[in-house]
């Protein structure tokens, strides 16, 4: 029996390009659990992404032997710098060299990875990677939907195959279907071939992801496609609209077993498809923070969801702009019953550690991590409950069961109730409010820091979705940033233009 050497490794980072907060070493080492090496990636049974799925199938195979190498992820945000990338290289070299020969990898990578003076980092660590292996190996990659697909990534990689979902509740499915890609190519049964098909097209994701039309529609078309003979796995990669690179734009993605004509009739079906519903799929306009508040007082029932989605910490935001904030308190007596609402801010927690339940203080919360778009606000107000994680992920927005969040404060300004934690929180997480006694789902309001990640916690029993139009990193309007570097024409930015795949 011919006994295969199998190599696994995660890199996961959305890097926002106008974002300020820039990623360094502690970002990675901090992040669930810091960077995991070599055995230390078997070690957590409880995670819930590519990895996992690849485990699945890699595991208790007597022909198969995994070679763990690095899982190595950081929270959205900024660039990643460069003594960060070297740092995270030398970490890699560091397990591929004792690694010897390997016949396959299987590598999850976000594919909206971007560096100082490397706006292709998922491409670059591909490199790597093809380097060591040398290019008869095969390389199958796990993508993050927003991927933003470079010439190079298709060039070194066999096959690249995307998350199906958003909200993404599918990674751990994609781990496996990319780990039997290898496995059925390593024993001969295929020959993966890539193509792939820019679309001049970026967009905030769409409201409802791609569980309803017309995401749905374009979605749904292209899964049903494996079950075409000599299909391995198409994907759409709508991009992710806020990074300021050269080969911005959404692509298409067809992976056949090496027919090169198929793989292109594909590709250029599915861009048409997805271009063809682009003004469906624009965002429905914004209410400002004050009509946001206005119109939620308006309605029966609760809770009204208010969402803050230029402050996304999942799209690279800092989660502590106060904007949303300032509107909240002035317009807090309109609202007949309870507002919340969530800031990371170690600095303010560090500042109240010592304040008794009960106590008033005045303290300046938010905007500390990045100032380009707000400033911190000064508020006076009453301790209400003292806390502390970690607290259950909700949102299912990492790859462990809870999210380390430190002490939570709760503050009180008369029906405001703001809760402070010394960590960021990744998605918008009820369990916050749980942890110092409040149930979000009978507040009167909710404002979150999201763009649709509320549809994993809080659709089901929002009474109404408002988005507020808030300056931030990640504003649904693409118009509010310079995009220098991004190929022109591009839609929405540079208003309708015909388009045709076959012609491009």
């Amino acid at each position: 029996m011919t006994h295969h050497r199998l190599g696994i490794a995660r890199f996961w980072h959305e890097s926002n390009s106008f974002s300020g907060i820039p990623t360094q070493i502690r970002d990675f080492e901090e992040y669930q659990g810091g960077t995991l090496i070599g055995a230390q990636l078997l070690e957590h049974p409880e995670r819930r992404d590519e990895i996992a799925g690849m485990m699945e199938v890699l595991s208790g195979r007597d022909d198969t032997e995994i070679v763990p190498l690095l899982s190595a992820g950081a929270l959205p945000a900024g660039l990643i710098s460069r003594e960060t990338v070297d740092h995270l290289e030398q970490q890699l070299v560091s397990q591929l060299s004792p690694a010897g020969k390997l016949d396959g990898l299987c590598i999850a990578l976000h594919g909206s990875m971007s560096a100082e003076q490397i706006p292709d980092l998922d491409g670059y660590f591909l490199q790597v990677f093809r380097s060591h292996v040398g290019p008869e190996v095969p390389i199958v990659v796990a993508l993050d939907c927003h991927a933003i697909v470079t010439e190079q990534m298709v060039e070194l990689a066999n096959a690249l195959i995307a998350y199906r979902t958003h909200p993404h509740t599918d990674l751990v499915e994609t781990g496996a279907r990319c780990a039997q890609v290898l496995m059925d190519t390593v024993h001969g049964k295929i020959h993966p071939l890539t193509r792939a098909r820019r679309v001049p097209l970026i967009l905030p994701p769409p409201d409802d992801g791609t569980m309803v039309d017309p995401l749905k529609k374009v979605f749904d078309a292209f899964i049903g496609w494996d079950d075409l003979e000599g299909v391995i796995a198409c994907s759409m990669c709508p991009a992710f609209p806020f990074q300021n690179v050269s080969e911005q734009g959404s692509t298409a993605l067809a992976v056949t077993d090496g027919d090169a004509d198929l793989a292109n009739r594909l590709v250029n079906d599915l861009a048409g498809r997805f271009w063809d519903v682009r003004h469906e799929l624009l965002p429905d306009p914004m209410l400002s923070p004050a009509e946001a508040l206005e119109y939620a007082a308006t309605i029966e029932g609760a809770p009204v969801i208010i969402t803050d989605s230029a402050d996304t910490v999942g799209g690279g935001a800092p989660g502590d702009n106060t904007c949303i904030l300032d509107a909240v308190l002035a317009h807090r007596h309109t609202i007949n019953g309870l507002i919340l609402l969530h800031l990371p801010d170690a600095d303010a927690v560090e500042q109240l550690k010592n304040v008794q339940v009960g106590q008033t203080v005045t303290v300046a919360v938010g905007g500390k991590r990045d100032r380009v778009f707000c400033q911190p606000l000064t508020v006076t107000c009453e301790m209400l409950c003292i806390g502390r994680g970690p607290i259950q992920d909700d949102a299912a927005a990492g790859f462990q069961a809870t999210i380390e969040t430190g002490p939570i404060l709760c503050l009180g300004i008369d029906n405001v109730r703001l809760v402070l934690t010394e960590r960021v929180i990744l998605g918008p997480q009820p369990s916050v409010f749980r942890a110092i006694g409040i149930e979000p789902f009978e507040a009167e309001v909710v404002v979150l820091k999201t763009g649709i990640g509320y549809k994993m916690t809080y659709a089901h029993v929002a009474e109404a979705v408002l988005r507020a139009n808030c300056p931030g990193a990640q504003s649904y309007n693409l118009k509010n940033y310079l995009f220098e570097n991004v190929p022109r024409p591009m839609f929405p930015l540079d208003g309708d233009f015909d388009w045709n795949p076959q012609r491009d």
